[in-house]
């Protein structure tokens, strides 16, 4: 299972039927508060975090997400429409497992998610 947040949409949807033709249901949410109560009472397997979400903090859930998971916390992607390496590094110092860049195809998809231990 798969949690896509993402507060604009602009790539929400094709994001949303790469990772569900990857064989990944996927739930969307657009805010922190929403996407932590989701993961509490789902456990995904993955979050797909767009660096827009949490108004631009992106660390700042991936670290609370970290601390509110039950369990094994789900592996976090960024993906981002912008280089912007300075947020991409304090996220992934909170966590994140790797940043995807905007627009994304799926074999490199496939790759990313096959490399974290959630797709076969």
């Amino acid at each position: 299972m798969c949690l896509l947040i993402d507060e604009e949409g602009r790539g929400r949807h094709h994001l949303g039927e790469m990772l569900s033709g990857l064989g990944l249901e996927t739930s969307l949410t657009s805010g922190a508060d929403e996407a932590v109560r989701f993961c509490n009472d789902n456990s995904p397997d993955v979050v797909m975090l767009s660096a827009r979400a949490n108004g631009g903090a992106p660390k700042d859930f991936v670290k609370r997400l970290r601390l509110a998971a039950r369990g094994k916390p789900p592996v976090v992607f960024l993906f981002a429409e912008t280089p912007d390496t300075e947020m991409f590094g304090q996220t992934i110092l909170e966590g994140a497992a790797d940043v995807l860049m905007m627009p994304l195809d799926r074999d490199l998809l496939h790759f990313k998610l096959r490399q974290a231990g959630i797709v076969v």
